[in-house]
């Protein structure tokens, strides 16, 4: 399975990452992680599940920072999956990003604004998992992404955790 998730902001926001969460994933799965993850222990966490492939957000401590970069684009089943945070005004940040990394990728996945976003634009998925510590536009719900690639086809879906 390929999970997606995007400004966890642990401890910030919450404690730690959601059990619900966690008790999905498997070994040989794929996490991309969009940025925020605030605390290296929550990028370590993931790491000890999953195959992460993250990015820094502006709000990960210097640690992360000094690991992470601020976008990559990853090759996975056959599609180029690019990967970064945002920044700025939330106000048309998905074309903001589609114009820094867009033209690079088949998949655009990127955080910052807390609010979940599953749009083509031309070919390109452009995917915002929300928020796993809870967006903050209606229905304010936590939520994360889930993407399927079969063949030639991409699609992402939102999920939200109760």
């Amino acid at each position: 399975m390929i999970f997606v998730l995007a400004d966890t902001h642990v401890p910030e926001r919450m404690a730690a990452l959601p059990g619900k969460f966690l008790s999905q994933v498997r070994p040989g799965d794929v996490i991309f992680h969009a940025g925020d993850f605030v605390r290296l222990e929550v990028l370590q966490t993931l790491e000890g599940l999953a195959t992460v492939h993250g990015v820094r957000g502006n709000m990960d401590e210097p640690r992360i920072r000094e690991l992470l970069p601020e976008s990559k684009v990853v090759k996975l089943q056959g599609k180029r999956i690019g990967v970064c945070h945002g920044s700025g005004s939330p106000h048309k940040l998905e074309e903001r990003v589609y114009r820094e990394l867009g033209a690079k990728c088949d998949v655009l996945i990127f955080g910052h604004s807390h609010a979940p976003l599953n749009k083509k634009i031309g070919d390109i998925l452009v995917f915002n998992p929300g928020s796993l510590s809870g967006n903050l536009v209606p229905p304010f719900a936590a939520t994360y992404g889930v993407l399927t690639i079969e063949g030639e086809d991409v699609w992402g879906e939102i999920h939200e955790i109760d």
